[in-house]
């Protein structure tokens, strides 16, 4: 992980695309933008996790239970 310190109004370059900028400091927070291009996904880690374990749960239900697929398998053996 790189770490560098910033001050209000200053920004990090990554890559050619990908700008960010420290908008406001807080007591608590720090206020960021963020420019990328539109095929970039930017996302509040919390919401990245949410969608990441909706992701995973969908295809999980994607795939029957063992007992389905021995009562499938003895359906298509029988004709």
């Amino acid at each position: 992980m790189l770490v560098v310190t910033r001050k209000n109004g200053e920004k990090v370059v990554i890559g050619n695309e990908i700008e960010i900028q420290v908008l406001h400091i807080g007591r608590n927070h720090i206020r960021i933008g963020i420019k990328a291009p539109a095929h970039i996904s930017i996302y509040r880690e919390e919401i990245y996790q949410a969608i990441k374990n909706e992701n995973e749960t969908a295809v999980t239900s994607q795939f029957p239970d063992k007992e389905t697929l021995e009562k499938f398998s003895k359906a298509v053996a029988a004709g």
